[in-house]
């Protein structure tokens, strides 16, 4: 199960948001590569990087930036960089693809327009990852602002999508520590089918043996990096003791 240290960027820096809420942000770097690198000295293979600028429709040149400085970054340390928010254009898939990102995650693309997302996935050679962010069974999307149609429609149809997996994350826990939805995880293997990446309410390395546990294919830890309460070195072995 990989390990994936996340890193958000909004305004040009490296951020968490509690529930999505983008008023109510944490600052952990200014410069997003410092955060990305770090976690790549300490051992990560992947990254999970979104612009949470881009995600809710608002331009930020800073952070779209970052996020390109941070793909080189991974290039040449040979870790795989996903990258999510605001893709919502085979031109703009195809830009990140071209700039080193292992993979593309689809948000609010994929919960709407399934014949754009498709193409997209077609175009990207099946590097997509289909991002599900859940609030009571209902998917969230413009960057958690508005609402979609349920997990259950959405996994029941992506079944058949040439991508590469689901990243699940729960709105109401993410960024508060308390433990990811297991059940949830659970409930996206069996109807999706394919592999999925747990996201949001990681607390502890306990959290992610309990992912692997519930068959995540790999787990999204952010907060709880930053603020200590995971060591990274300790989750990866973790990691590799599961597999």
């Amino acid at each position: 199960m990989d390990v994936i240290p996340a890193v958000d960027v909004q305004g040009g820096r490296c951020v968490r948001l509690r529930q999505g809420q983008h008023a109510q942000e944490t600052v952990y770097a200014d410069d997003p590569v410092r955060a990305a690198q770090r976690f790549i000295d300490e051992g990560a293979t992947r990254l999970h990087v979104v612009n949470l600028d881009a995600a809710r429709g608002a331009p930020a040149n800073e952070s779209a930036d970052a996020v390109e400085r941070m793909l080189a970054v991974g290039v040449a340390a040979g870790c795989a960089v996903q990258v999510g928010g605001g893709i919502r254009a085979i031109d703009t898939a195809s830009r990140w693809l071209e700039g080193g990102a292992s993979r593309v995650i689809l948000g609010s693309v994929a919960a709407r327009d399934p014949e754009l997302a498709i193409a997209i996935c077609v175009a990207a050679q099946g590097r997509v990852l289909l991002g599900l962010d859940v609030r009571a069974g209902v998917a969230r999307v413009q960057g958690w602002t508005e609402d979609g149609l349920t997990a259950t429609e959405l996994l029941r149809a992506w079944r058949s999508w040439p991508a590469a997996g689901v990243v699940y994350t729960d709105t109401t826990r993410d960024g508060l520590l308390t433990g990811p939805d297991l059940d949830g995880v659970r409930s996206c293997r069996e109807l999706y089918g394919g592999p999925v990446i747990a996201s949001g309410g990681v607390g502890s390395v306990d959290d992610i043996r309990a992912c692997a546990a519930a068959g995540a294919a790999g787990v999204v830890v952010g907060k709880a990096l930053y603020e200590g309460r995971v060591n990274l070195a300790e989750a990866l072995q973790a990691a590799q003791e599961i597999a």
